[in-house]
């Protein structure tokens, strides 16, 4: 059996290694670059999310300075009341979340 003349020479055969060495054995080989990104577009998309929930933050907290937001969302998030009245909360039976 012949071997290529190409296979033979050394610098070929060591830049190989060195190609195999990177992409296969190296800590940052290419299996977790391509895990690392995902990752990294996973925690972007979670930070766009948290900034939203941030803003719509600010902004119910500044609505809630104001006395007649403030009872309105004390009533109706927090089921407050007066002191001379009952508040009932009815819950449909279609209800899935509950």
């Amino acid at each position: 059996m012949k071997i290529p003349k190409y296979l033979k020479n050394k610098y070929i055969i060591t830049s190989f290694l060195f190609v195999s060495y990177l992409l296969f054995l190296d800590d940052m080989d290419v299996f977790s670059m391509i895990s690392n990104l995902r990752k990294r577009s996973a925690l972007t998309e979670q930070n766009m999310i948290m900034q939203q929930k941030v803003i719509e933050s600010r902004a119910t907290l500044k609505r809630l300075k104001k006395n007649q937001y403030l009872e309105h969302y004390a009533r109706s998030t927090k089921y407050f009341k007066q002191k001379d009245e009952e508040i009932f909360v009815i819950i449909p039976k279609g209800n899935p979340k509950q």
